[in-house]
């Protein structure tokens, strides 16, 4: 019998080296909700900038930027936001059962969330997750750029109904805010959204193909990848790899 790790190896012919996705060490996904007409959010923005610019050593701190869409109306259209990531966040507060959705936010592991620049709650936080170890195993490959577009490969032996998330994002992002709350300003950010989906994953092994913005510079950009249980959200493994 031809064993999926046996595949997966003729596969991968056309994708490069395997990557260990779940690593074994602890991890922390950060997810920031942020916008750029937003007053309050440029100090979660740098938070998030240290978050990610840091060495944790013994534990695995992966963080995305998720701009929302509803500060639009305000005057400044931010251009990294999407309603799918505003939809994301409403998710969260049902799951969370805190009802409210607000600007900035910061969920983590999809269980907590907090005031995305409260540095402290963020310190305490990471703090009692140092042990908290993925609970689910599987793969991805390196993935290739092609034009607009990115492909690689999903493989798990684990036959168990998972939501897949799926992010491209972008370091070192600036821009000038001309309207709004933020008018005068220069906003910097880190590891912002710029193409994401989410699917319905239950093991096996799969290729995926998805587009990214014309304008990203994959020398600046990674690939996250990460699973939550379909019924509160909690998030079981991830990885993440530079483009």
């Amino acid at each position: 019998m031809v064993s999926l790790k046996m595949l997966s190896l003729l596969s991968l012919s056309l994708f490069g080296p395997r990557e260990v996705a779940a690593s074994p060490k602890p991890f922390v996904i950060v997810e920031l909700f942020t916008s750029e007409g937003c007053s309050s959010c440029p100090a979660a923005d740098r938070l998030l900038s240290e978050i990610v610019d840091v060495s944790y050593g013994d534990v695995d701190v992966i963080g995305l930027s998720f701009h929302v869409h509803y500060w639009d109306y305000i005057g400044w259209k931010d251009p990294y936001a999407d309603p799918r990531f505003s939809s994301r966040q409403k998710t969260y507060a049902n799951k969370l059962r805190s009802y409210q959705v607000y600007t900035p936010q910061m969920v983590v592991n999809g269980r907590y969330e907090f005031v995305g620049s409260d540095r402290s709650e963020w310190t305490s936080l990471l703090g009692s997750l140092r042990n908290e170890k993925p609970t689910y195993d599987f793969e991805v490959s390196k993935p290739v750029v092609e034009d607009d577009q990115i492909r690689f490969l999903v493989s798990s032996e684990e036959n168990r109904p998972l939501l897949l998330n799926i992010a491209v994002v972008e370091r070192g992002l600036s821009q000038q805010v001309t309207r709004g709350e933020n008018r005068g300003r220069k906003l910097s950010h880190d590891n912002v959204v710029r193409a994401y989906q989410i699917e319905a994953f239950q093991g096996g092994e799969k290729e995926w193909t998805m587009a990214i913005p014309a304008d990203l510079d994959p020398e600046k950009s990674s690939l996250i990848v990460y699973f939550q249980e379909k019924r509160n959200y909690q998030i079981v493994g991830a990885s993440h790899t530079k483009l």
